[in-house]
């Protein structure tokens, strides 16, 4: 997002909450050449169609909300074997708490009638539940006013990965930086950023820290 508007560094102004599931479903393992289509309970096209669902419910938000199949496994695993089990996971972000648990209503509601239609038992282990951490307004502002002090357009944007900052939320005030990654990569190995956005955060850093106010921390 930052490359598509032509800025080196944004403000960070939440830190997304995420909810985690492990999905497990269970059909009938069969003969590929033996059963017919109609008649089957395929654990892994009920698991694909639960996917497209999850995407389907992320998509139609326009809240900045993200659902995430990372991996599946199938058994038996054979060529010719009709699958039995599915298991897959299911991670669900946004930057308000609301949206994700709605959003996490209505795709498990989505994901139950798939297996009630397919013939197949569903069960939800719900893995993980972290709330969103908002951005401190203060520091925010004062992020602002160096990145404009700098001359660059303050651009307001959600962090959709976790950070540790998330660990100061409703203890102390927090705020984040971002700065600029080739194609928005991150996480891997290709993520790359210049170093003239580099030396620029760490201007701003420093400009942040000569001009902070501190905050008195809310009980």
């Amino acid at each position: 997002m930052l490359e598509a508007e032509g800025l080196p560094v944004g403000i960070v102004t939440a830190i997304n909450g995420a909810t985690r599931f492990a999905v497990r479903l269970r059909g009938m393992a069969g003969h590929a050449g033996t059963v017919p289509m109609a008649l089957r309970r395929d654990a892994l096209v009920a698991a694909a169609e639960m996917t497209l669902a999850a995407e389907r419910v992320a998509a139609a938000s326009d809240a900045g909300l993200v659902a995430t199949v990372g991996r599946i496994e199938v058994k038996p695993g054979a060529v010719n074997v009709i699958p039995g089990e599915a298991a897959f996971t299911l991670d669900v972000r946004a930057p308000e708490d609301s949206v994700r648990r709605d959003a996490c209503a209505a795709i498990l509601a989505d994901f139950e009638g798939i297996a009630a239609r397919r013939g197949v038992e569903l069960a939800v282990e719900t893995t993980h539940d972290a709330n969103a951490a908002p951005c401190s307004p203060g520091i925010r502002r004062q992020i602002e006013a160096a990145v404009i002090r700098a001359g660059v357009r303050p651009l307001p944007l959600p962090s959709g990965a976790g950070h540790d900052a998330m660990a100061f939320a409703g203890v102390l005030p927090m705020g984040m930086l971002f700065v600029r990654c080739a194609g928005g990569i991150s996480h891997n190995p290709a993520e790359s950023i210049t170093v003239e956005d580099a030396d620029l955060s760490v201007q701003i850093l420093l400009d942040i820290i000569r001009h902070f106010e501190h905050e008195t921390p809310t009980p």
